[in-house]
């Protein structure tokens, strides 16, 4: 009888953290600071107070940095942000940098690099928010979309997926 009554505590103590950590995980951090540098399309640098922050864009993914059209969304993305100061909204990690939907003032940056062609939604994360215009860049030729022969940026890291073997432009 103890021991049953030990186990289920420690069941619904493990439940109670769970649940803890889920609605701590859905909470929007908001802080600000200015851009020092971007690595690539979707991940910068961001001076906070004494800190850096890296960052890395919520709900998006640009081609990496050595593949085709990376180098051009980098820039892109420097040339929106670098030395402005932003405010940040970020809802989790991402490997060691924050991930943050980024304003500019008013503008949603993560929303600027997509319609400007440079990103694709990244639907696994985004819930499909930046889908319409993906397609509108897409219809207009904009950013990497001038190109026809593209590899998502996802099959670019995921070489071996067997859905990229069948699509290059897979995404999840």
């Amino acid at each position: 009888m103890k021991l049953t009554s030990l186990v289920l505590a420690a069941i619904l103590s493990l439940s109670i953290n769970s649940a803890e950590a889920r609605k701590k995980k859905n909470q929007i951090q908001k802080i600000s600071g200015v851009v020092e540098k971007c690595h690539d399309g979707d991940t910068c640098r961001v001076k906070v107070g004494n800190k850096i922050a890296k960052i890395r864009f919520a709900g998006i993914d640009c081609p990496e940095l050595s593949q085709k059209h990376g180098k051009q969304a980098r820039d892109f993305t420097e040339s929106v942000i670098k030395n402005k100061y932003v405010n940040l909204e970020c809802d989790g990690k991402s490997f060691d940098r924050l991930t943050c939907t980024v304003f500019l003032a008013d503008k949603n940056v993560n929303l600027m690099i997509v319609e400007n062609g440079w990103a694709y939604d990244s639907t696994k994360y985004s819930k499909g928010r930046y889908l319409a215009s993906v397609d509108a860049a897409k219809s207009q030729k904009r950013g990497i979309w001038s190109d026809t022969d593209l590899t998502s940026p996802y099959c670019y890291r995921h070489k071996t997926n067997r859905k990229c073997a069948l699509d290059r432009s897979y995404m999840p």
